[in-house]
């Protein structure tokens, strides 16, 4: 089609720039669905979500670059009632859980909520994008 000849197009810095502009937006939207999806959610459904974080599953960094994201939304954006109901389901689980417990502990919490303070004309909270 090209007659055997490479086809080397390079955005323009221009272009990048709405690429860029257009994949903060969505990730806003993105992070406000999650936000109302957590925030409606259920236990069994957080237990569910949280499942996927099996430690059996734990395969180093990949885990850890997941779940930590996910524990700070978690302390964000549910209250400490809710967190400890899912603390406790995963303590009764037994010890292979307790990397899970101890992100859903009180102190854990206390060090994320801590963490995530921002400034009152921030528009989004200081998350981890990964």
């Amino acid at each position: 089609m090209n007659d055997g000849q490479a086809v080397t197009s390079r955005a323009t810095l221009g272009e990048l720039w709405r690429v860029r502009n257009a994949a903060a937006v969505t990730l806003a939207l993105t992070e406000d669905q999650m936000r109302r999806a957590v925030l409606s959610a259920g236990v069994p459904e957080l237990l569910e979500l949280l499942d996927q974080f099996s430690p059996a599953r734990a395969v180093g960094p990949e885990w850890a670059r997941t779940f930590e994201p996910l524990i700070e939304r978690l302390w964000a954006w549910r209250d400490d009632a809710t967190m400890a109901v899912l603390a406790e389901a995963y303590r009764a689980r037994g010890p292979a859980w307790m990397a899970v417990v101890n992100a859903l502990s009180p102190e854990q919490g206390a060090m994320i909520r801590a963490d995530l303070r921002h400034p009152a004309w921030a528009r989004l909270p200081a998350f981890t994008v990964t």
